[in-house]
């Protein structure tokens, strides 16, 4: 063996040992000398424990916990109707900027990207329901409601 794996496994040696006294010593914890609180944190204490027997319910404690059984309303901390139970309406439609008419195929261009009648586009919203060289009906996969998008300028076709 070389000097240098002797000292490797002298040092593994050593890690051993260590490792095993640490692991196989006193397991008991130190225990802390009990401490006596202070005469004015016990006061306090006891002073803080008389004010919370001596309590009473107040009226609008008594009206919480006679409410605690009856079913709540649906808005139970806001007054106004509700309004978030329609459906969303996207804002912004895709660009129609081309047309590519494919022997008896036709493509259109949204967004920088062909689609074919029927497929879906890419924001999951809309599919392709028909292509005619000055407009694109879409229709809405959640709500079957049908948009038209017209071409944008001379050169789209």
């Amino acid at each position: 063996m070389s000097r240098r794996e002797k000292i490797l496994l002298a040092a593994t040696a050593v890690v051993a040992v260590i490792g095993l006294v640490t692991l196989l010593g006193d397991k008991t914890p130190p225990v802390a000398p009990p401490q006596r609180p202070a005469a004015g944190e016990a006061a306090k204490a006891a002073t803080m424990l008389k004010s919370i027997q001596d309590a009473a319910l107040g009226p609008h404690e008594v009206a919480v916990l006679a409410a605690i059984d009856r079913k709540w309303r649906e808005a139970a901390f806001y007054d106004r109707p509700l309004t978030g139970r329609e459906v969303a309406k996207p804002t912004v439609l895709p660009r129609y900027t081309g047309y590519v008419e494919l022997g008896t195929g036709r493509l259109a261009v949204l967004d920088g990207m062909e689609y074919q009648a029927g497929d879906p586009l890419d924001g999951g919203i809309y599919k392709v329901f028909s292509i005619t060289p000055d407009q694109v009906v879409l229709e809405n996969l959640g709500s079957g409601q049908q948009v038209t998008v017209q071409a944008e300028g001379q050169d789209s076709r």
